[in-house]
């Protein structure tokens, strides 16, 4: 008898239970044999699954108990060639658009909400966000998921729509003077950047991916010149969950979290207050900024507001960021930007009014918010029935602890994955022995492009007086996330001349250099520059020496050799 049948005998003998099964696969001398027969006669304790494609190996299964030596003893029988364990994988999905890069708050392991791994779970699908806020505007990487919204500014002059209240909640532009406000800005697109950071359509090829790809926002328009009234806002948080609102039809899709990244100084009135609560108790959830004064938030409202997930802000260092309020009313903390980088999402490129799709970096707490309510989004699409209660608790207990100093800012950094796994029960595979040692392999070596088409306007030069030009001067940055090698910047704008422009690249470690133009097709302008290789943020300024030629950036990337 064979060493391998004696074994076998031997375990059997010796074997109280099988347990549980483990998966292998075993590959024979010959494809047309007597093998499995003689395995099942010799080995009765494994099961043969089913034969593979190319009729040599067979899928099969071991008792837990004792494995080793079960696999000894199939090795020493001489009625195989190999065994080898059948590995469970999943998915890890990392979405394709050019933008992802630079979106550091989805995957910094110390300042980011950790989604990529959180998406091979739940990607949003089923919910709703609703974010309150100045509106909506045209975009490719929001449109398709956007739901019907409602304008809910009292003010006519405010709305800068002249009808008040109605159906239509497109952003008419936020700009400001110092006669209507106190104060000159230019339309910020504020809801449009929030939208983006939530819920932008991912894996289109376009801009950026969003933290809740799957899901459908509904944009509720509180916001407009000047701001808004908190009694506006009390009345969208009602619509948006659903509810009753005088003179306005019920919103045909309730949300299961209302996004808040908004705020003023004072203390949460009872009309604030019984808004949350009724759109608490109708099931949606109510994420708030904590505000950008870098003071108490207890000051701030509606973050110092009961039933409500206050969310503060923490920069690319993972530290609470220089503009972010704190304190005790903060339940937990998102990526805002600050502390050297931005959060980089969708805007329209108008100054004042609409004039296209784009994208910019903006920081603020209004930043965070839509981080922690597009997680919220991703738990509410696994699980439909969890309560607003439980997924606070969920996202507190789950949270990462803080990698950088954050006092008054939570319990940590929103965890997606850790959110998700633990609501789900999914842990990541682990190896149940060590295995022998593995050969040392080469680094394997990959082209990786940061970037993408932005759209970007660039700002033409203007007569100053009658006498005097003014340089049109744009900048626009680009983050690389990893060290690489042999890097290639590439720039394309079109301009009707492009002998008025002068583009200039400085590298995260200061260095400015002119890019150099390698062709020129009807208004198209390629530009070219090599790139140092060190990670950080590069920043192209193009400037416009002319009047009367306004241009457009429309690619910048960096394109580099990095080792996985």
């Amino acid at each position: 008898m064979k060493t391998g049948h004696l074994l076998a005998a031997a375990l059997l003998a010796s074997a109280a239970t099988t347990g549980h099964a483990a998966q292998y696969v075993i590959t024979t001398h010959q494809a047309e044999d007597a093998t499995p027969t003689r395995l099942q006669q010799w080995f009765p304790a494994l099961t043969l699954k089913r034969r593979m494609a190319d009729r040599r190996r067979w899928v099969i299964n071991l008792p837990d108990d004792r494995r080793s030596q079960w696999i000894e003893a199939l090795q020493a029988s001489g009625l195989i060639r190999t065994i080898e364990e059948d590995i469970h994988v999943t998915a890890k999905y990392v979405p394709a658009d050019p933008m992802v890069g630079q979106q550091w708050g989805l995957f910094s392991e110390i300042a980011g909400i950790n989604a990529f791994p959180a998406w091979d779970i739940a990607d949003g699908s089923g919910a709703v966000i609703a974010v309150a806020d100045t509106g909506y505007v045209p975009h490719p990487d929001l449109d398709a998921n956007r739901l019907p919204g409602y304008d809910m500014i009292s003010s006519s002059s405010a709305a800068r729509d002249g009808d008040g209240r109605d159906g239509n909640a497109i952003d008419e532009g936020d700009y400001t003077t110092f006669w209507n406000c106190g104060f000159s800005s230019n339309s910020s697109w504020h809801g449009a950047h929030v939208a983006g950071i939530a819920n932008a359509v991912t894996d289109n090829g376009t801009g950026i991916a969003g933290v809740a790809p799957g899901a459908r926002f509904v944009p509720v328009r509180v916001l407009g010149s000047c701001g808004g009234s908190l009694s506006d806002i009390a009345d969208g948080v009602m619509w948006s969950a659903g509810l009753s609102v005088d003179g306005a039809p019920v919103n045909a899709n309730p949300a299961d979290v209302i996004n808040l990244s908004l705020g003023g100084a004072g203390t949460c009135p009872s009309f604030m207050q019984d808004a949350i609560d009724a759109a608490t108790d109708a099931g949606s959830v109510v994420v708030v900024a904590a505000g950008n004064e870098n003071v108490n938030a207890s000051g701030s409202v509606p973050a110092n507001c009961n039933n409500v997930i206050t969310v503060a802000s923490v920069g690319v260092d993972g530290a609470r960021a220089s503009y972010s309020n704190f304190g005790d009313v903060v339940d937990i903390a998102a990526p805002g930007g600050g502390n050297g980088e931005a959060i980089i999402s969708t805007i329209d490129s108008g100054t004042r009014g609409r004039e296209g799709a784009a994208y910019a970096g903006y920081q603020g707490t209004s930043m965070a918010a839509p981080q922690v309510a597009g997680v919220v989004a991703l738990i509410r699409s696994a699980d439909p029935l969890i309560t607003p209660a439980e997924i606070t608790s969920l996202l507190v207990n789950t949270a990462r602890p803080f990698s950088a100093s954050c006092e008054g800012c939570g319990a940590g950094v929103v965890d997606a994955y850790a959110a998700l796994s633990t609501l789900t029960g999914t842990t990541p595979d682990t190896p149940e022995e060590p295995g022998e040692p593995e050969e040392p392999q080469e680094p394997e070596v990959i082209s990786v492009t940061y970037g993408g088409a932005t759209n970007v306007r660039l700002n033409d030069a203007s007569r100053y007086f009658w006498f005097f030009t003014r340089q049109g001067v744009t900048s626009i940055p680009l983050v690389v996330a990893a060290e690489g090698s042999n890097g290639a910047l590439s720039v394309q704008i079109d301009h009707a001349s492009h002998n008025e422009l002068s583009v200039v690249l400085t590298s995260p470690d200061g260095r400015q250099s002119a890019m150099t133009r390698t062709s020129v097709s009807g208004q198209t302008g390629t530009y070219s520059a090599a790139a140092s290789g060190e990670p950080g943020t590069y920043l192209l300024t193009v400037t416009d020496r002319n009047v009367g030629n306004a241009g457009t950036l429309r690619h910048f990337s960096l394109t580099q050799d990095e080792v996985q």
